[in-house]
């Protein structure tokens, strides 16, 4: 009932953007927008269509990749996963999301280095 209930709420989100789309042209943006309800509905591969849209019109925008990298992990495409993220390391090495995420990968290596000293 709670994911039932959490659907219906979601769903007016999407239609304001898509209102917005039609309005003003599908921007990255407003195309992320619509790929997160999708994404919040369990809809994964109606997400990840929207999100290959814009990466269509923006090849480089950090929030498409990301969103992409997200969703190729809940579709199973790790590898899809990885490039994504690499892309948008690669591209916007300051990206409050990669500089969070290289954050987290250095206190990683260091509590795994610690464990493995203490062996």
């Amino acid at each position: 009932k709670q994911w039932y209930q959490r659907r219906v709420a979601i769903t007016p989100g999407y239609y304001v953007y898509q209102e917005l789309a039609d309005k003003f042209g599908p921007t990255p943006i407003l195309l992320n927008g619509q790929a997160v309800c999708f994404l919040l509905q369990g809809k994964s591969e109606q997400a990840e269509d929207v999100l290959q849209k814009a990466l269509d019109k923006d090849s480089g925008h950090p929030e498409t990749l990301i969103n992409l990298s997200i969703v190729s992990q809940f579709l199973g495409a790790k590898d899809s996963a990885k490039r994504y993220i690499s892309q948008v390391k690669d591209s916007h090495p300051d990206h409050p999301y990669v500089l969070r995420l290289q954050e987290k990968e250095k206190l990683f290596d260091e509590f795994s280095s610690a464990l493995l000293s203490n062996r």
